[in-house]
């Protein structure tokens, strides 16, 4: 018997997730720093990126950047040959 719940437990705990984690993390974001109006960089150089208004961050696939969130802040993302590769709100 005692295998008979733990093993209900077990298979209780892979259901789907319904909290508020799962439903915020499939809301579409919002575009609190205007990065669709700079999505005509990808695929260009990052000079053409150094002229963005602040807050902005640049990094590459080696950089070692913080987990803090800034809703105002672009995040330019660049490869390995310093393009553009992604402009992101955070």
């Amino acid at each position: 018997m005692r295998y008979m719940i733990l093993a209900g437990l077990l298979l209780a705990g892979c259901g789907a997730a319904t909290g508020p984690a799962q439903r915020s993390a499939a809301a579409p974001a919002s575009d609190t720093c205007n990065a669709a109006a700079y999505q005509d960089l990808i695929g260009r150089d990052a000079a053409a990126a150094l002229a963005l208004p602040e807050p902005k961050r640049l990094y590459g696939p080696n950089d070692v950047v913080t987990t803090d969130f800034n809703p105002a802040r672009l995040n330019v993302q660049l490869d390995g040959i310093d393009n553009v590769i992604a402009v992101t709100c955070g």
